[in-house]
């Protein structure tokens, strides 16, 4: 892994001594971090990008001065295999067939389609599945009694209600693996609701994966497809099924119809295929306590962004700089080892991860949790940070996860003494839960929090939040020219190295609540 020249001399600009940041302000010492992992050189941190190369090295090189020992498989690092896959631009085909006769489809205008590792040619059936939910936990299965052996599945992308938010986060998370299971080659999925745009740019996807064939939870998925909308009541005729009731029960989220179908799909998809290698970044402080220091608690964020917009040329701008997706947490992370080495004392091992590919679908977490490059040890806890939005005053957190494990004692701990409180998750439906690199643990039974600045519904910060998500998440005005409270984004930093320390002190080792659903690995595949 070589440095390239240029990022190397912007990395070298922001790089300082562990005595000149412990002398400046909390907050002033992370923002430096920020700057470096933010800056335009690095052209939006795209996993195996020059510019996510240059921001590894540079954690690696913070892990060294804040004091940690390398615990990487190479040094400091763990370099992951991935496979790029991409449509090719010429041949892609697809055709509907009803009744006897095969009508083709349009790429963009009534199906879109993203290349996985398995995609292929493929002709086959297709069987409407409602939300294609499978979780037998809350008495929920709309695969129930439908053949889906080498057919493709519709399904329906909302929400049912009546499930918790871990649990609706994980169902939907694990949709494709009960399909397979059940035989299916496929899937095609559809919205309740919202415009339809032909935007040739997201006509064709691509996608990456894990080389490690093992560890691919969309193995087998022939085609991946997003269907019109406008295209259901055809796809529904002869059902029984009206795709408008259809579209007003979900928005209810009540239990959807399910039936076979009488047409079929077709498609030809040729795909080009790239080799990737990228690193998470691994930097460990030995526990102190001969009996709990095989126990490790992993702290993690991830470090790589998307990258430069892959459209037509603009002028001006085209840098996702990722400054809160997920340079601050990033940031954290470092100040966090610098803060808990300079006390030290940990009992348990503290293992800081700064992992790739969260934006290809929390691959490098996935990989590290798999395949962990300590050679002993076993994880017992988690805490990621993903941005955390230091938008406003610090009077709250969101834990996500909080109500499934005992590290809510620790956070309560921490918070209470502050004078803060954890504050209920206002928006299940968006499932961060399993949005972030916590899952990649959690799916292997280990315990795990994430963390964002709370807000009460209907305050001046819910606007703060949601306006931000709504106008900068993804996109490139997230960038250092936009509003940052450090006060706050210090409060969480003293607030994160202390629970850290917390759990890594703490008498007994992490557990599930024993009603939790996560309390036995959802290891899939």
């Amino acid at each position: 892994m070589r440095l390239r020249t240029t990022c190397a001399a912007v990395i070298a600009t922001f790089v300082v001594s562990p005595d000149s940041l412990s002398a400046q302000q909390p907050a002033e010492a992370w923002w430096r971090h920020v700057q470096v992992l933010a800056h335009d050189s690095l052209k939006g941190r795209d996993m195996g990008s020059p510019g996510h190369e240059a921001a590894a090295r540079y954690v690696a090189e913070q892990f060294r001065l804040a004091g940690l020992t390398p615990a990487g498989t190479d040094g400091w690092y763990q370099p992951v295999r991935f496979i790029e896959v991409a449509m090719a631009k010429e041949g892609v085909a697809l055709a509907l067939r009803d009744g006897d006769a095969w009508t083709p489809l349009a790429v963009g205008r009534d199906l879109r389609v993203t290349a996985r590792l398995s995609t292929g040619n493929v002709e086959a059936p297709l069987v409407f599945a409602g939300y294609g939910i499978t979780l037998p936990q809350a008495g929920m299965d709309d695969l129930r009694g439908l053949d889906l052996r080498g057919k493709i599945v519709v399904y329906v992308n909302a929400n049912p209600k009546g499930l918790s938010a871990p649990l609706l986060a994980h169902g939907t998370r694990t949709r494709w693996a009960a399909m397979r299971q059940a035989g299916a080659v496929g899937v095609a999925a559809v919205g309740a609701g919202g415009s339809w745009v032909d935007n040739e740019n997201t006509r064709l996807g691509s996608s990456v994966s894990l080389a490690d064939t093992s560890l691919d939870d969309l193995g087998g998925q022939r085609i991946n497809s997003v269907l019109n909308p406008t295209l259901m009541p055809r796809l529904l005729a002869g059902s029984g099924i009206v795709w408008d009731s259809v579209v007003a029960v979900a928005r209810r989220g009540e239990p959807l119809p399910r039936a076979e179908l009488q047409v079929s799909l077709r498609a030809t998809l040729p795909t080009v295929r790239r080799d990737i290698v990228s690193p998470n970044v691994v930097g460990m402080l030995p526990g102190t306590d001969r009996t709990l220091r095989d126990e490790v608690v992993v702290l993690s964020a991830h470090l790589d962004h998307v990258g430069t917009f892959k459209g037509p040329v603009l002028t001006g701008d085209s840098i996702f700089n990722g400054t809160m997706d997920n340079a601050t947490g990033a940031a954290t992370l470092l100040e966090t080892a610098r803060t808990v080495s300079a006390r030290g004392g940990n009992k348990r091992t503290l293992l800081f991860v700064a992992v790739t590919a969260e934006e290809k679908g929390l691959l490098g977490s996935r990989y590290f949790a798999a395949r962990p490059s300590i050679t002993r040890g076993t994880i017992v806890a988690n805490l990621n940070t993903d941005m955390f939005l230091p938008l406003f005053p610090l009077e709250g957190l969101f834990v996500y996860g909080n109500d499934e494990s005992d590290l809510a004692d620790d956070v309560d701990g921490v918070v209470t003494a502050r004078g803060l409180r954890v504050l209920p998750d206002p928006e299940p439906q968006e499932m961060r839960f399993v949005r972030s690199d916590q899952y990649s643990f959690i799916r292997r039974g280990v315990p795990s929090l994430a963390f964002k600045l709370g807000y009460t519904p209907g305050t001046a910060n819910e606007k703060l939040f949601t306006g931000w998500v709504r106008e900068r998440y993804h996109k490139m005005s997230d960038d250092l020219a936009q509003p940052i409270d450090f006060e706050a984004a210090a409060g969480f930093n003293a607030l994160y190295a202390d629970l850290a320390l917390g759990v890594a002190n703490r008498k007994s080792r992490p557990a599930w609540r024993p009603n939790s659903f996560f309390a036995t690995p959802v290891i899939v595949p």
